[in-house]
């Protein structure tokens, strides 16, 4: 009877570390959701200002048309991805044309006094840096699941759930540089 009883409780007990990892794998798993979702929201923050910018620029570049042809031709590209890797890669993608975007704000004086142009640049560049502190947050976030997964004993759950390793935002080293518009648009 007493042996019934050891057994019924070490049974027990490993149901509810089952329960009780099973619930943390998930807690870990919807923060890199929602660490992925701040990525998007600051990514759609950034596509929402690009036509403001564009705008604001063709009135004073007709000669950078190409470019900005191009950047709002990213900007679609992002917002049809569906996979985040997809959404990421266009995002570099686009970095990479806007850090190309080499203009020269000493020939248009008009552009260089514009409120709303000025307005743009800081606005973007605050956007930049919320997108980056976005991107530290979610790998932080993968990071952390990851680990829940790959440890004992955390680790036999997650096999049993087929939970497999997210991974990390990785931006190739050509695009690591932070962006700075003034610097563009001062060359």
């Amino acid at each position: 009877m007493m042996g019934v009883m050891i057994i019924v409780a070490v049974v027990l007990l490993i149901l509810i570390v089952g329960i009780v990892i099973n619930n943390q794998i998930i807690a870990k798993k919807n923060q890199v959701a929602q660490a992925f979702g701040s990525i998007e929201i600051y990514l759609k923050k950034r596509f929402d200002l690009i036509p403001n910018l564009v705008a604001t620029l063709n009135k004073y570049l007709a000669h950078e048309k190409e470019i900005l042809l191009k950047v709002t031709e990213l900007r679609s590209q992002i917002e049809k991805a569906t996979e985040p890797k997809a959404k990421i890669e266009a995002s570099n993608e686009l970095t990479k044309v806007m850090s190309g975007l080499n203009i020269n704000v000493e020939n248009y004086p008009d552009l260089k006094a514009d409120t709303q142009f000025i307005n743009l640049q800081f606005e973007l560049s605050d956007i930049e840096d919320q997108i980056s502190a976005a991107r530290r947050a979610f790998n932080a976030a993968v990071t952390s699941y990851n680990n829940k997964i790959q440890m004992f004993p955390a680790s036999i759950v997650a096999s049993i759930r087929k939970d497999k390793a997210e991974t990390l935002l990785e931006i190739p080293k050509a695009e690591q540089k932070e962006i700075n518009i003034n610097q563009l648009l001062n060359n």
